[in-house]
Parts: C-alpha cells; sequence; structure tokens
C-alpha cells in the first residue's frame, strides 16, 4: 500500500518493434513463445492501428503521447520544416523534435519513478528518473557516445584497413576510424599457426587484448578512444570471419565502439550496473549483410548479443532501483523482416521454395529473442506490476521500389540538377513537385523559399498528380501499384495533416514500396541483398500493418481478447490509467475500459476525473 493507503501500482512495458500481427498470431498458436502466451493465458489482446505513416519514430511517438502525428510533430524518419527547402529535413527521431508530453514524462510529474532503457524518443530527454541511451540501433541513427561504426574488414578488399606490415611476417595494421575526427585507432593483428588452426592475436600497442580463433568472439574490449568530448574509455567486439596463414587473408567483424559511460542519466546510477550487466550492445542493422557480405549467422549473433544485454540490464534495474514505470524497447525483430520477408514470401518473384524454410526459422530466432526479452522482465516484476508488451506496426512485402521524384522528372514537374548519373540535387525554378517519403510537397510561391507554382493552380496541380499516382501501373502485371492518394486534408482522421506533411499523401498496393533516391521509376528487390519488407508507406488499416497490445496483472482482464480495433493513441492513455496517473498532456486517445478489470473502479475512476473520455 501507499502511504495514502492506495494499492501499490507499477507498470513495466516492453516496446517490441516491427512483428508482423498475423505471423506473431501464427507464432503464439504453435507455442513457439512462451514468455508471450503466458501474457495470453492471463491477460488482454488488444489489435491495434497504427499511424500514417506506419514508421518507428511516427508510431513510437503516439504510443508515448497518445497524440496523432499532427500534434506529436513526428512525421516521419526526417521531418520538413515549414519554411526550409522541401530537400531540407531534420530527424524526427529526438525528444525534442516531440511537441506532446511522453509517459515517462506525465509520470515523473505525477510523482512517479520512470526507467527508460533504449526507447524511441527518450533521447536525449532528461525527464525520466533514469534514462539508458535510446538514440542508436535503429533508423541508421548514430548517438553522441559512439565513436567507432561497426564493420567488416577484409585484407583482400582494395583499400582494406588492413595493411600488411611486413612481407615476411604475417601482421596486419588494422586502422579503425572514428567519427569525432580523432583520427584512426591502430591495433596490430598477428596470425600464429597453432595446434588445431590458425590464432589471430589482437594488440593496441604493446598490450595484447585479445587472442581469437576463427568463428570465435571476443569479449567485450576496452580501449581509450577520442569521443566527442575527449578521450574515454570505449568497449566493443570482434569476430574473426577468416584467417589464413599460408596464403595470408584476414578477415574481421567488429561491433560498434561505444562509451562505456555518458550515455545514461544520470550517469551515477548506471555506473553501479556496468560491471554487472556489460557495457551497451547496439546497431543491430543488418546493412552489413546487404553491403558488406557479413554472414546470416553472424548477423543473428549481432542480434544475441542485444537481446542479451537488453535483458540482463532490465532484470538489473528491475530488480536494484525502485521504480513505478519501466519502459524497454527491442528492435531486431523490425530488422529481420527487413532481411528475411522477401526471402520467405511466396508472393516475392524470387522467392525460393527449397530455402524459405531455413529463413523462416532464423526469422523466428529474432521473435524468439523479444519473447526471451519478455520473459526476462516477467520473471522479475513484483505481483502488483503489470505487464504490456506493444508493437509500433506490421509489415508488408516490397517485391518493387517505386522512385517516386524519378516519376515526377519523367512527367516534367521536377527538374534534376544533372539529368544522368546519381546526383539529387534539384534545380527549383523549374520543380513544381518534390516527393519525401509518402508526401508530396508543391513547391508553391509564396509559401517555399524556392517556390515556382502559382497558388491559383495549386489545387489543379494537386488533382493533376493525384490522377497520376492512382493510374500508375506495374508494367509486368498491369496492377496499379498505388493503392490511395489524396489531398493532405483528406487524411485528418490518422493524423497525417500536419505542418511538415505533404500537400499530397498516397499509400503503396501490397508489394510495392516509395523512395525518393535516383533509378529507375520501377525495379524489383532482390531478397537478403536489399529490404525486402516495408511498413512505412502502406495503408495503416491494411491487416498486415496491424500491431497488437499484450497486456496482463492486476490491472487487466484475464484472456480477454478485444473485439474491434483501437488505435496507438489509446495506449498511454490506457497505460496511465492502469497506473494511476493522469494521461499525457497531449493525448487525444480513449482509455479502454474493458480491457481493465472490472472490479477496477479505481483506475477509471483517477483517469475520467483527469477529463479522459472512456469507450469499450
Amino acid at each position: 500500500m501507499t502511504s495514502d493507503g492506495r494499492q501499490e501500482r507499477k507498470l513495466a512495458l516492453v516496446g517490441i518493434d516491427g512483428f508482423s500481427p498475423m505471423l506473431l498470431d501464427e507464432y503464439l498458436e504453435h507455442g513457439e513463445l512462451p514468455a508471450l502466451q503466458a501474457i495470453l493465458r492471463s491477460g488482454v489482446r488488444v489489435p491495434l492501428v497504427s499511424t500514417l505513416p506506419a514508421t518507428t519514430p511516427v508510431a513510437w511517438a503516439t504510443i508515448l503521447t497518445g497524440a496523432p502525428p499532427a500534434v506529436t510533430g513526428i512525421e516521419g524518419f526526417l521531418v520538413h520544416c515549414p519554411g526550409d527547402r522541401l530537400d531540407e529535413r531534420v530527424s524526427g527521431c529526438y525528444s525534442y523534435r516531440c511537441r506532446a508530453e511522453p509517459l515517462w514524462e506525465t509520470a515523473t510529474l505525477s510523482g512517479k519513478r520512470a526507467i527508460v532503457v533504449k526507447f524511441p524518443l527518450s533521447y536525449p530527454s532528461s525527464t525520466a528518473s533514469l534514462r539508458i541511451d535510446g538514440a542508436a540501433g535503429w533508423g541508421g541513427l548514430r548517438c553522441l557516445h559512439e565513436v567507432a561504426s561497426t564493420a567488416v574488414v577484409d585484407s583482400s578488399t582494395p583499400r582494406s584497413r588492413l595493411e600488411r606490415c611486413d612481407a615476411k611476417d604475417v601482421v596486419w595494421r588494422w586502422r579503425i576510424p572514428t567519427l569525432w575526427n580523432g583520427g584512426d585507432l591502430v591495433f596490430h593483428a598477428s596470425l600464429v599457426e597453432a595446434e588445431g588452426g590458425v590464432s589471430v592475436h589482437l594488440c593496441i600497442g604493446d598490450r595484447e587484448i585479445c587472442a581469437l580463433r576463427v568463428g570465435e568472439w571476443s569479449d567485450a574490449l576496452v580501449v581509450n578512444a577520442p569521443a566527442r568530448r575527449g578521450a574515454a574509455d570505449c568497449s566493443f567486439r570482434v569476430k574473426i570471419l577468416a584467417a589464413c596463414a599460408r596464403t595470408p587473408h584476414l578477415r574481421l567483424f567488429h561491433t560498434a565502439l561505444h562509451e562505456r559511460v555518458g550515455h545514461a542519466e544520470p550517469a551515477v546510477v548506471w555506473a553501479k550496473y556496468l560491471d554487472q550487466v556489460g557495457p551497451i550492445e547496439e546497431q543491430t542493422e543488418p546493412s552489413l549483410v546487404f553491403h558488406a557480405g557479413l554472414d546470416l549467422e553472424t548477423q543473428l549473433e549481432v542480434f544475441r548479443l542485444n537481446a542479451s544485454w537488453l535483458q540482463n540490464v532490465s532484470a538489473a534495474l528491475l530488480t536494484g532501483e525502485e521504480w513505478d514505470l519501466f519502459l524497454v524497447q527491442i528492435h531486431l525483430v523490425d530488422w529481420a523482416h527487413h532481411l528475411f520477408h522477401g526471402a520467405i514470401d511466396p508472393r516475392h518473384p524470387k522467392y525460393d521454395a527449397v530455402m524459405a524454410g531455413s529463413y523462416r526459422a532464423m526469422l523466428l530466432q529474432a521473435y524468439r529473442l523479444a519473447d526471451s526479452l519478455v520473459g526476462a522482465v516477467a520473471s522479475v516484476l513484483p505481483p502488483v506490476a503489470d505487464l504490456v508488451v506493444v508493437g509500433d506496426h506490421g509489415q508488408d512485402l516490397q517485391h518493387s521500389t517505386f522512385r517516386v521524384n524519378e516519376w515526377l522528372a519523367q512527367r516534367g514537374l521536377l527538374t534534376w540538377a544533372e539529368a544522368e548519373g546519381d546526383s539529387t540535387t534539384v534545380d527549383w525554378m523549374f520543380t513544381s513537385a518534390y516527393a519525401t517519403g509518402n508526401y508530396i510537397h508543391l513547391n508553391v510561391v509564396g509559401r517555399e523559399p524556392t517556390g515556382c507554382v502559382d497558388p491559383r493552380q495549386r489545387d489543379t496541380l494537386r488533382d493533376r498528380i493525384i490522377e497520376g499516382l492512382l493510374a500508375m501501373v506495374d508494367p509486368a502485371t498491369d496492377a496499379r501499384i498505388v493503392l490511395i492518394a489524396g489531398d493532405k486534408c483528406e487524411f485528418e482522421m490518422l493524423g497525417a495533416n500536419g505542418a511538415g506533411v505533404g500537400d499530397i499523401v498516397f499509400c503503396m498496393r501490397s508489394g510495392y514500396q516509395a523512395t525518393n533516391g535516383r533509378g529507375p521509376v520501377l525495379s524489383p528487390t532482390v531478397p537478403l541483398a536489399e529490404f525486402t519488407s516495408g511498413h512505412d508507406h502502406f495503408w495503416p488499416l491494411d491487416p498486415r500493418i496491424h500491431t497488437r497490445m499484450l497486456a496482463t496483472g492486476p490491472r487487466f482482464r484475464e484472456g480477454y481478447e478485444h473485439p474491434r480495433l483501437a488505435h496507438l493513441c489509446d495506449v498511454a492513455p490506457t497505460l496511465a490509467a492502469a497506473l494511476g496517473i493522469r494521461p499525457p498532456r497531449h493525448a487525444t486517445g480513449h482509455v479502454l475500459t474493458d480491457v481493465l478489470r472490472e472490479h477496477s473502479s479505481e483506475t477509471v475512476m483517477e483517469s475520467t476525473d483527469l477529463g479522459q473520455r472512456e469507450t469499450g
């Protein structure tokens, strides 16, 4: 009981990015995810509609604030600020871009203790009681505490970062470029013939930091490196991918170098747990598989490192700190879909039925890692705590890429400064429309700094582009590729009508994904060589883009499946009601009273007393 006689309340939220609701339901039905299955047996399941666009920062901002994108201001990975040139955008992934109050701030202002671990839109916020770095590991982000990026290094590659020191010795000088103008870190790697095979000895200066055989991972290595604020101790890991002394060759992989301390707020709290849980493990994106030939097993091992660290840090903080609200997010399921989806979906033209089973098993491993995080959190929660698991969006196949700006250029509505090549520089004097994501902005005089479209022609041009989008067909199938397109005001109910949204909003049909770069207007994707799943340019009302909320605990009903679709805006008000605090200040969503225990009238009353609407 609390000091005022009320029952103590705690709530832990595990965010799982980018799972497919249909695949999740299938895995649950077959008992593949025991921790999530336990929640279903004792709690509730709620189907959820995502945001438009259904992207990580946009959707999590809505989950955390209860407000739509037009209110949060998070309208994409990159956000257009009115008054800037149309190709100038800023990151939508940082806390200071969000104009709405997140749940951890609501909790803090309500006198609760909130702990946030690697959660989107939490970085660099200081309004939680404890925040563990939440910037990097998704969306191509590098946090301010990353010192060098992850890489595959191969001695046989031209301009390799591995240089032979002496033709007589099998020793390489290995350079790792740092990010903050601090020069290169220099190591030496020597190959030593030993019984059972070659071992690779890594040294920095006169100090040997590890000795590894092919296929082995190092422990977390500690080096002093030039970080953003000066020299700092950093950690990283190395795996030897290949090594040969007879025909000298070395290939290795290293994780990102990351500061050991300084990436948490307050830092003194994190310092208590560093030795217990180990240094931060992040940057799980599969770009090195696509661009550097990293093998899939190593990529899955990177996933495991990240999941294990999240499990360790969650268990340590939940048992070692005082808390009322705990939030942790895992992103690797989203990456796994982008990597494997085209290889497991028979609709992809390059689908290989023989190999699909092995790729599906690898995707299941990612789901199991997320499930293990849920289990690790559940195992240390006290009886008074509720446990909630929520996703941000689903996944759909991307078998073809639609380059919207190239399409606009073909129609005479956009002019590249260089007609040929890869340059994305635009000649704004002769450009009437420009696409960013699934928005198309019109270059209107008096509104845009480069405006060339007469405001009186705005509606005519808009209608012309919308008609063209809806008439666009795939020449290989004669099928339309755009599902829906219209003026942004028509998408107000989905919150896609904010200041940074283009004049036109469109969503692709299943199988097609929009992009803004140069190249063929329409081209096929290649499984395991590029993204073959998407979510951001698809229609959020499509069941494949839906997501789920699962919840269990003293405030939630037992064995209940919500019969109707709710919206991501409803999550934060519902969690606030369970926690016994007011909803976030800018929330427009509803408390899902049907998922709360019938005898929990106190919970419902506290929320409604603060002006929150209720819904079934």
